[in-house]
């Protein structure tokens, strides 16, 4: 079974992608399941945005109904972490008419993390450091979301990846946010985007994914984190290949705000 649990249409800032382009692009490729997970990040300055949720389930409820017979359409949410921020981003995940919501760390200390990390020079080990902690108090702080996104969205924007920390450096402070995860049974993202923006790997990388196995995390979901119809599903086989390597035996996604399990073949 194809799922594909994070995908960006024109709702977002990023994406001028119309929905039904997506779901037909999805149907093209074989997926059964296909997520819609528009952007949220609730900034306490003018990187805050949101969008207009009324006209979105609106919209999607009517493609869902349309392609019901070849697609399954999950109505989701990409909410920017930020634990300064949650008396506003816990009451619009309460929102029962989504299917689901991502957790993802966009901005840290109220400041963009692709933009801060492409200005930045010298070692990187204190922002890595900084920015696992913030995502740690999030995981602990934040009620209502149900998948943690590209744990690693980090090491995407630095122009030298060779300067990305070695991870045994901020292994100790990951290895908290994973067994949070797994106390408050969260999936991890498996997002295939982190190949198409010069890394070797998905996110998150291997080391982290070994971590979360040998900790116990077995919740895992698979996305193409698409911004445009012909990205949609991409990487997938290898993606899944790799999973099981690793010891997967499943993906779960979200109806309703409920897990399903299916089989990783």
């Amino acid at each position: 079974m194809l799922i594909d649990s994070h995908t960006h249409c024109r709702y977002s800032p990023d994406s001028k992608s119309d929905p039904e382009d997506n779901i037909l692009a999805a149907i093209d490729r074989n997926i059964q399941v296909l997520a819609f997970t528009d952007h949220v990040d609730r900034v306490d300055n003018a990187l805050d945005y949101v969008f207009d949720f009324d006209a979105y389930i609106k919209e999607l409820n009517g493609l869902k109904e349309r392609y019901k017979d070849k697609i399954d359409i999950l109505i989701g949410c990409e909410m920017g972490l930020n634990p300064s921020m949650n008396r506003v981003i816990e009451p619009a995940m309460a929102d029962d008419r989504f299917d689901f919501f991502i957790g993802s760390m966009h901005t840290l200390d109220n400041q963009d993390v692709a933009s801060t990390i492409r200005r930045m020079t010298g070692d990187f080990l204190d922002y890595y450091l900084h920015y696992y902690e913030e995502m740690f108090n999030a995981v602990e702080s934040t009620k209502g979301f149900h998948v943690l996104g590209h744990m690693d969205y980090v090491d995407r924007y630095l122009t030298d990846k060779s300067m990305i920390p070695k991870f045994v450096r901020y292994r100790d402070i990951v290895a908290a946010v994973l067994k949070s995860v797994i106390q408050k049974n969260i999936v991890v993202e498996y997002n295939t985007g982190g190949f198409f923006r010069g890394l070797p790997y998905g996110n998150p990388k291997d080391d982290i994914l070994k971590l979360y196995r040998d900790l116990g995390g077995e919740r895992i979901c698979l996305s193409s984190d698409a911004h445009f119809p012909a990205h949609i599903g991409r990487g997938f086989s290898e993606a899944r290949e790799h999973l099981k390597a690793l010891g997967f035996q499943h993906l779960t996604y979200f109806k309703n705000k409920q897990p399903i399990e299916v089989p990783l073949k």
